[in-house]
């Protein structure tokens, strides 16, 4: 190891940020101790540090990391097939690998995940591991990371930057809900919301041969979603919805894609779908959200497959093949980056929608 310590942040309490430092260990056989070189801001570490999502207070927050090998045990390093200085993503979930969840290969719903059971140690990487928990290094927002034999490690291309590199989480995240919409070939696919996750989505449709329309509010987040695959867009608080999307699709679509994160959209995927359509939704409303189909109208007389899409599980390898081909302009959604030092400031970017903030990134080791 080339340190014996890592900074990291730590959500303390409800509403209170700390920088602090804990005690890297060697790695056991089985284990990784990864450098993180990069982590993306996402909305849930938001709601983590405001006490919405559980209470695993003292938390070292981060999910979307990527980063090196800085150490290795012997039998990671075969089971794996890396070693020190290969670039490694981490899936944020830790699968127990013998529910029946996971056996069936769906593990983003694994059984003992903690987010469903109250267990006393949590499962996803920068969520719902206590940093009391040893060896305290459970989230991105850190310079060093460790990495747990049940954890599933991908080998990231040596040249891929890392400013593009850091989007595989997210992206991943589309691909999973692409595949959920079973999207192919002259699918007509309407996402709605153009966030980091929405723009993703465009790519991965569009790269599965989809034509795809983009709905949202913010024309600049529109105009990105053009560079990314959407072949057209529709700011909703200047058009009517229905009446855009059957004049650019020529009907209703095939498969809508809710990304936004509330019933109301959840809603709209519903009727903005054509008969016998799918409607996947990737965004998460929050707590105590529920949405109301109209039930007849919306989902029994129509037939539409209403396919709810959790996490990353299976979109990884999708993603990185994506981003490695580069069919789009994957860095330029990184519009900030900060030093870890400065979390508080990236996220009043985020929380005040400053200058055009697509995503934002920490970079807990440096450029």
């Amino acid at each position: 190891m080339v340190t014996t310590q890592s900074r990291q942040v730590v959500f303390s309490a409800p509403n209170e940020i700390a920088i602090d430092s804990i005690a890297v260990p060697d790695p056991g056989p089985d284990d990784v101790i990864v450098r993180v070189r990069r982590v993306g801001v996402c909305a849930t570490d938001l709601h983590l540090l405001a006490g919405h999502i559980g209470d695993t207070f003292p938390l070292v927050p981060g999910h979307e990391f990527v980063g090196e090998v800085a150490a290795i045990g012997a039998a990671a390093a075969e089971s794996h097939g890396l070693g020190i200085g290969d670039h490694v993503a981490v899936e944020m979930l830790l699968p127990c690998h013998r529910c029946p969840r996971c056996l069936e290969g769906t593990y983003n719903l694994c059984e003992r995940d903690d987010m469903a059971t109250g267990l006393s140690r949590g499962r996803q990487l920068g969520v719902n591991i206590p940093r009391t928990v040893a060896p305290g290094l459970w989230g991105g927002y850190s310079e060093y990371l460790y990495v747990p034999a049940e954890a599933i490690v991908h080998r990231l291309p040596a040249d891929l930057p890392w400013d593009v590199a850091v989007l595989v989480e997210p992206f991943a995240v589309a691909c999973r809900a692409v595949q959920r919409g079973r999207v192919g070939p002259g699918d007509r696919v309407l996402v709605i919301g153009p966030g980091p996750i929405g723009i993703l989505l465009a790519a991965a449709a569009r790269s599965a041969g989809a034509s795809v329309v983009v709905l949202g509010t913010r024309d600049s987040r529109l105009r990105t979603a053009r560079a990314f695959g959407a072949d057209a867009t529709i700011n909703m608080r200047e058009q009517d919805a229905e009446t855009m999307v059957r004049a650019h699709v020529g009907a209703l679509a095939d498969v809508v894609i809710e990304a936004a994160g509330s019933s109301e959209a959840q809603q709209l995927a519903a009727r903005l779908v054509r008969r016998g359509g799918r409607v996947v939704l990737a965004g998460a409303c929050g707590a105590g959200s529920t949405t109301s189909f109209r039930s007849d109208e919306d989902l029994l007389t129509r037939e539409i497959d209403v396919l709810p899409s959790f996490l990353s599980a299976g979109g990884f390898g999708s993603a990185i093949g994506l981003l490695e081909r580069g069919d789009f302009p994957y860095a330029d959604l990184i519009t900030h980056s900060f030093p870890l030092d400065e979390v508080a400031a990236a996220f009043a970017v985020i929380a005040h929608r400053e200058q055009d903030v697509m995503k934002v990134v920490l970079l807990p080791t440096g450029p």
